[in-house]
C-alpha cells in the first residue's frame, strides 16, 4: 500500500484519510497565522536590543531545517497524481518561514522565548509522532515524515530548556524558582520540587520561602490598579467607577491566555465523542488496518490529557488572580479608610467597614475562580446539544426545549438569592456594628447590667441571619438537584423521540447510542456547576456592588500651600465637618501658627 494511496480500505475515502493522517499533524501550525496579531502587537510595543534568549541560533536552525525538509520533499510529491501532500508540504514551508521571521523579532524584544512556541511545537511533535506510528503500522517508510520528527523533537526538547537571558543590570540570585524556570516547568510545576522535597524532610520555615515575583507584590499590584482607577473616574466623574475593570486591564494579557486555555480545553473536551464514533465504526467494519483504531486511540488519549493540562492551568491562573484581587482590594480598602472625608464616614457604621474587609472581600475572591464558568458553561451545554443534533437529527429537539424549561428557573433563583443576599449583609451590618459598640463599651454594659438585653438584640439578628442563610441553602440544593436531572431528563426525550420518530432501517445502533450516551455524560459536569455558579456569582455581585459604593465615597481634599516660616495658617477659612451641604460650623477663621509655639484653641 503506496503512501499517496487509498490506505483504510472500501469504508474510508482517500481524501478522507490523508486529512486524517496528514492533516491533524500539521494543524497547530495555523496559529501561526492566527496570533500574527498578537506578535505584531508586542514588536510595536518593545524596542528591539541586541540581547537574544538563550539557545536562539540553535532554535533558528532546527526551524529552518524543517523548512528546508518539507521544500524538498514537497518537490517530490510534486509530480505524482495525488495533489494532497505537495499542498500540504507547501502550507508547512509557508508556515516554518512565518514561525522563523516572528521568532526572530519576538526573541530580540522580549529576550526570551515566548509561550506561544512552546506549545505549538509541543503539539506538533505529539501529532508528528502519531503520524510516525500510523506509517509504521502501515509498513510505509516516509523519510520526510521521520526528518520532520526527528527535527521537531529536538526543538522541543531546546524549548524546555530555554530561560531568559539576563542583563547586566539583572542580578540571577533575585530572580524567584518560577522566573528562573522553562515553560515546560511552569506548566508542569517542576520549580516546586525542590520546596516540596524540603518540607518532606524538614518543617518549612520563612528562610525556605523564596520571594514573591515582581507582579506579584502588593505595591505592584495596588499602585498599578489604583492608576487605571483614577483614570476611568476622571472619563466618568458623575458616575460610580468600576473596581473590576482596573485589574482587568493590569491582567489582561493573563486573563486572554487563561481564557484561550479553557476555551481549548473545552473545545478539546467534546472531540472524544467524535472519536468514539469513529472508533465504532472502524471496529464494525471488516478489514481495516490496525493503524487506523490505533490512531483514534492515541488522539484519544492525547486529548484527554491535553484537556486534563489545560484545565489544571486555568484553574491555577484563576487562584493566583483571586490572591492578586484580595491584596487589590485589601489596600484599596486601608487607604479609603484614611482619605474617607467626615461626610462620608458619618454615613458608613464601623460594622459595616469590618464586612468590607472581612467578609465581602472573602465572597468576591472565593468567586473568581468560577468566573470563567460564566461563558464555559453555556458553551459547554451548546456544544453538547449540537453534537446531539448531529447524532440524534431532530429527535434532539426534545432535549432542546427540556433545557430551555431550566431558563427561567435558574434566572428567578439568581433574582431571590440576590436579594437574599442583600437583606443578610444589612443585617450582618448592624448585628456587627452592634456588637462592636458593646464590646468597645463592656464597662457601662457591665455597670448598668445590660448583658442580657444585648444578647437579646444579638441573637435576634443571628436568627434573622441564618434565616436567610437556610431559606438560600434550601432553595440551591434543590435547584442542584434539578440540573443534575437535567442530563437524564434530555436523554429519556431524546431517547425517546429518536426510537419513535427514526425509520426502520435507522434504528438506536450502538454507534447512536454509545455516542448520544457519552455525549449526555459530558452534559453532566456543567449542568451540576449551575446551581453553584448562580449561588456564589450573586453573592459576589451583592459584595462587589458594597464594595465599588464604598470606594467611591467622597475623600477629603487636599488644598494646601506652602507656609513659609509658620506651621500653620488659616485664612478666611469656613470649616464644616459633614459635607458642602451641610451649614458651615466656622466661618471666616483666620489662624497663624508659628514653629516650636503652643496654641489652645476654645470654642
Amino acid at each position: 500500500m503506496r503512501y499517496q494511496e487509498q490506505c483504510f480500505g472500501d469504508g474510508f475515502k482517500e481524501p478522507y484519510c490523508l486529512l486524517f493522517r496528514d492533516g491533524i499533524a500539521a494543524l497547530p501550525l495555523l496559529a501561526f497565522w492566527l496570533l500574527i496579531p498578537v506578535y505584531t502587537r508586542i514588536v510595536r510595543n518593545n524596542e528591539p536590543e541586541l540581547r537574544a534568549p538563550k539557545y536562539f541560533w540553535a532554535h533558528l536552525i532546527f526551524q529552518v531545517l524543517l523548512l528546508v525538509d518539507n521544500a524538498v520533499f514537497g518537490a517530490l510529491y510534486f509530480n505524482q497524481s495525488d495533489h494532497f501532500l505537495p499542498l500540504l508540504r507547501f502550507f508547512q514551508v509557508l508556515s516554518y518561514a512565518n514561525c522563523c521571521i516572528w521568532f526572530s523579532l519576538l526573541s530580540k524584544r522580549l529576550h526570551s522565548i515566548h509561550p506561544s512556541f512552546c506549545v505549538i511545537f509541543l503539539v506538533l511533535f505529539v501529532l508528528k509522532a502519531v503520524q510516525v506510528l500510523i506509517l509504521a503500522f502501515e509498513s510505509t517508510v516516509d523519510a520526510g515524515v521521520i526528518a520532520e520528527l526527528i527535527l521537531l523533537m529536538a526543538e522541543t526538547a531546546l524549548l524546555s530548556k530555554s530561560t531568559k537571558r539576563l542583563g547586566e543590570n539583572e542580578e540571577k540570585s533575585k530572580l524567584t524558582p518560577e522566573e528562573k524556570s522553562s515553560f515546560v516547568s511552569r506548566i508542569f510545576f517542576w520549580w516546586l520540587n525542590r520546596l516540596i522535597k524540603s518540607g518532606a524532610k524538614n518543617p518549612l520555615t520563612n528562610e525556605n520561602l523564596h520571594n514573591l515575583n515582581k507582579n506579584a507584590t502588593s505595591e505592584w499590584l495596588y499602585t498599578r490598579w489604583r492608576d487605571e482607577f483614577r483614570k476611568e473616574k476622571e472619563k466618568n466623574p458623575s458616575k460610580e467607577t468600576s473596581i473590576v475593570w482596573p485589574f482587568i486591564r493590569i491582567q489582561k494579557t493573563t486573563i486572554i491566555s487563561l481564557t484561550l486555555a479553557r476555551l481549548t480545553a473545552d473545545c478539546v473536551h467534546y472531540l472524544n465523542p467524535i472519536l468514539l464514533k469513529q472508533l465504532i465504526d472502524y471496529v464494525s467494519l471488516h478489514d481495516q488496518p490496525l493503524s487506523f483504531g490505533i490512531a483514534i486511540a492515541c488522539i484519544m488519549f492525547l486529548s484527554a490529557t491535553t484537556r486534563s493540562l489545560l484545565q489544571n492551568y486555568q484553574i491555577a491562573g484563576m487562584c493566583r488572580q483571586a490572591v492578586y484581587y484580595q491584596t487589590v482590594l485589601s489596600n484599596a480598602i486601608l487607604h479609603k479608610i484614611l482619605k474617607l472625608s467626615p461626610s462620608a464616614r458619618s454615613n458608613r457604621t464601623a460594622g459595616e467597614i469590618l464586612n468590607h474587609a472581612a467578609v465581602d472581600i472573602e465572597i468576591i475572591v472565593h468567586s473568581i475562580p468560577y468566573l470563567q464558568n460564566m461563558w464555559s458553561v453555556p458553551f459547554q451545554v451548546t456544544l453538547a446539544m449540537t453534537l446531539l443534533a448531529i447524532t440524534l437529527g431532530w429527535a434532539a429537539v426534545a432535549g432542546v426545549i427540556i433545557m430551555i424549561f431550566y431558563i427561567p428557573m435558574n434566572f428567578l433563583t439568581a433574582k431571590f438569592i440576590k436579594l437574599s443576599q442583600q437583606k443578610q449583609m444589612k443585617i450582618k451590618d448592624e448585628r456587627t456594628k452592634l456588637s462592636n459598640e458593646m464590646l468597645n463599651g463592656i464597662k457601662v454594659v457591665k455597670l448598668y447590667a445590660w448583658e442580657e438585653s444585648f444578647e437579646d438584640q444579638i441573637n435576634r439578628l443571628r436568627a434573622k441571619e441564618v434565616k436567610m442563610l437556610r431559606n438560600v441553602c434550601i432553595l440551591s440544593r434543590i435547584v442542584d438537584v434539578a440540573n443534575a436531572a437535567s442530563p437524564f431528563l434530555v436523554a429519556i426525550g431524546s431517547f425517546t423521540c429518536y426510537v419513535l420518530l427514526s425509520s426502520s432501517e435507522n434504528g438506536l445502533t450502538p454507534s447512536v447510542a454509545f455516542v448520544a450516551l457519552v455525549i449526555f455524560n459530558q452534559l453532566r459536569q456543567p449542568m451540576r456547576m449551575v446551581a453553584n455558579l448562580i449561588t456564589t456569582l450573586v453573592q459576589a455581585r451583592v459584595s462587589n456592588k458594597r464594595i465599588r459604593q464604598f470606594l467611591n465615597e467622597e475623600e477629603m481634599e487636599k488644598k494646601t500651600e506652602v507656609a513659609l516660616g509658620n506651621a500653620i495658617v488659616f485664612k478666611n477659612a469656613t470649616l464644616n465637618w459633614k459635607g458642602i451641604e451641610h451649614p458651615p460650623v466656622l466661618r471666616d477663621v483666620s489662624f497663624l501658627k508659628a514653629h516650636n509655639s503652643r496654641t489652645t484653641i476654645s470654642l
